[in-house]
């Protein structure tokens, strides 16, 4: 049986994010969420360049709009590359600068904690924030367990 996203697809939910200047503290990053309990299907990897966040996010983790289908999703790709806004408002800076935005939803832990592991592994910019329902994480048909 499949699990969705903690991120609810009707009210959205907590999320925690931080920027990573190399490939390597973002790799961390993501071994450490996993280890701690995250799901995959509740870590997004986020980069200017889209083949960069694939090569870090590998098979597991998601990039915005991975996968899902319909008008929304194209339009949301057209419009800001599938990144929602509250992430672009918050990181823009970083991702124009070749930051990777690593982005994961509060389920199981709380913000500050996903928050922390996101610094341990070297992040800088770390924030937490209520998200808006969104594209950002695995479409509920496609969510879990890997």
């Amino acid at each position: 049986m499949a699990t969705t996203s903690y991120l609810q697809e009707i009210a959205g939910g907590m999320v925690a994010a931080a920027a990573f200047e190399d490939d390597d503290a973002a790799v961390s990053a993501l071994t450490l969420l996993r280890e701690s309990g995250v799901h995959e299907q509740d870590i997004s990897v986020i980069a200017r360049d889209r083949r960069r966040a694939e090569l870090i996010a590998g098979d597991r983790a998601w990039l915005p709009g991975k996968k899902w289908g319909g008008l929304q999703a194209r339009l949301q790709t057209l419009i800001n590359g599938g990144v929602p806004r509250d992430v672009t408002r918050r990181y823009k800076k970083a991702l124009r600068s070749g930051q990777i935005v690593i982005v994961a939803a509060a389920g199981d832990q709380p913000p500050d904690t996903i928050a922390a592991l996101l610094k341990q592994a070297g992040g800088d910019l770390e924030d937490m924030w209520w998200q808006q329902p969104t594209l950002l994480f695995a479409p509920p048909e496609l969510a879990g367990p890997f």
